[in-house]
């Protein structure tokens, strides 16, 4: 994430957490690339799981990128 504050130029940001996606442009694409992220992994890890297990899953993802979000705002705001 530091590379948004850091790096100017979007073609030479690198996130491997994000591998198989799109480099995104600013904070806010990227939050939305991770919540995406965490749905693809979710529809792949619950394969024949039950709905309420699915959910968990998802509800465990989504709070991880807001605990990204929550980063990103004391990041930025430290950056500035």
């Amino acid at each position: 994430m530091k590379s948004f504050y850091k790096i100017e130029d979007p073609s030479k940001r690198t996130f491997p957490s994000l591998y198989g996606f799109r480099t995104p442009q600013n904070m806010d694409e990227y939050l939305k690339l991770k919540a995406k992220q965490a749905e693809v992994i979710v529809r792949e890890e619950s394969k024949g799981l039950g709905d309420r297990r699915c959910q968990g899953l998802l509800s465990h993802g989504l709070n991880k990128v807001r605990m990204f979000e929550d980063f990103a705002k004391d990041l930025s705001k430290s950056m500035s």
